[in-house]
């Protein structure tokens, strides 16, 4: 789990991870769920349906259900269990919150992802409530929303322009609420630019296609709403390269001026900003940010974290962008899958010859080769680095492997 966005982390952000205020901790200890279900008849009938204590007792067993695996069962006690404490502490009682998290880890994983969308919408109006929009107390589930929808847009849920707009709609805010109350050059700025910036780079790969799928289903007055946002994600796809770049220059500028900043931090910064410039085709401009990079190590030879990083950074190709930040969906590798076996140069401006198709199965898969083989010739690489120098890579081996179709 990261606090925040990274163009060079593969760290995930998990989209059920709440605000540091809602967070639930589960207790290590197993619930007797017997014992619980009698603790709860007791109060049903001493106090009623809606007793105080109930929507306690009745998360342990929700919580016990979901450590279970019975999602379905978990999902109604915490059903009952939100009602019971609205019932108790009020429409707007933000003790509800962690149940609520709760709930959409159960909704993802019995693979509802619309009703995890509309529990999210719910804290983030649960926390306006409590805190109005421009309470600081809010950046934390800002971040978390944000995450979701970022999350969602990754893995094709739903809508998935919309779930675009939608983060980057909530990062803007976080950028002017930390901005407005904190300063212009304020640390917590920087996850939230990353955030913009990741968002940019989706803006700039979106598809014809994505951009004019409806968000909803409704038609007539929809239309113009529709209309609206087709022309925001096509000023968006066009404006993608120079806001991104924009949001990294700042990152930089704040770390340039606060002190004591980690060089790590501010090498990782720079590495981002020549990915960027290496995705949108402009090497010499990568090549610029890179050696700039690397030069921190000399500057900082002591540094060992630093040099470390630098390795890790630059020790090979690194395929681009570099931001599997998001969950990806898995399959279990014990089943039968299909891949494509290849073999292919990097150059020193971190583009890809000599693509050569080493095997594939099922060996006659044309489809398969020829899609791998066209994506690779897109494909931008960060290029590796000796002494300070790109340098060209010969004959990468890598396995692409994909779900085999039913």
């Amino acid at each position: 789990m990261i606090a925040g966005y990274s163009l060079s982390s593969a760290a995930e952000v998990a989209p059920n991870d709440l605000t540091d205020s809602t967070n639930f901790t589960e207790s290590e200890t197993v619930i007797d769920s017997a014992s619980v279900e009698k603790q709860i008849q007791r109060i049903e009938s001493e106090q009623g349906p809606f007793g105080a204590g109930l929507s306690e007792h009745l998360q342990s067993l929700a919580t016990q259900y979901q450590n279970d695996g019975l999602h379905e069962e978990a999902l109604t006690v915490f059903n009952r269990a939100i009602h019971v404490q609205r019932i108790n502490g009020g429409l707007y009682d933000l003790s509800q919150a962690p149940m609520i998290e709760q709930a959409i880890q159960s909704h993802i994983a019995v693979g509802d992802w619309g009703e995890a969308s509309k529990r999210h919408e719910h804290l983030f109006w649960l926390h306006q409530r409590n805190f109005g929009q421009d309470d600081p107390r809010m950046l934390p589930i800002l971040e978390k929303l944000s995450s979701w929808h970022l999350n969602a847009y990754s893995l094709n849920r739903g809508p998935v322009a919309s779930h675009l707009l939608n983060a980057y709609s909530l990062l803007q805010s976080s950028v002017s609420l930390i901005s407005t109350n904190f300063g212009e050059n304020d640390t917590r700025l920087i996850n939230p630019l990353r955030g913009i910036a990741i968002s940019n780079y989706y803006f700039a790969t979106l598809t014809l296609d994505q951009i004019q799928q409806k968000a909803t289903i409704s038609t007539g007055p929809s239309n113009a709403a529709e209309a609206e946002r087709r022309a925001r994600l096509e000023q968006f796809a066009r404006n993608s390269y120079y806001s991104g770049k924009t949001a990294m220059l700042k990152i930089l500028d704040i770390f340039e001026k606060n002190e004591g900043t980690d060089p790590v931090e501010v090498m990782v910064a720079q590495v981002q900003l020549g990915d960027w410039y290496t995705m949108f085709n402009l090497p010499n401009s990568a090549q610029k940010e890179y050696e700039s990079a690397l030069s921190l190590v000399l500057k900082n030879d002591s540094h060992e974290p630093l040099a470390q990083t630098a390795r890790d950074l630059f020790s090979k190709p690194v395929a681009l962008p570099d931001l599997p930040v998001f969950e990806t969906e898995v399959f279990d590798n014990n089943e039968p899958h299909d891949y494509v076996l290849v073999k292919f140069d990097v150059n020193e401006r971190g583009q890809t010859r000599n693509i050569d198709i080493i095997e594939s199965e099922p060996s006659d898969s044309v489809g398969l080769r020829v899609n791998i083989r066209r994506a690779l010739k897109s494909a931008k690489f960060r290029p590796r680095y000796e002494d300070g120098k790109a340098v060209k890579t010969e004959g990468l081996v890598h396995r692409y492997v994909f779900p085999k179709k039913s």
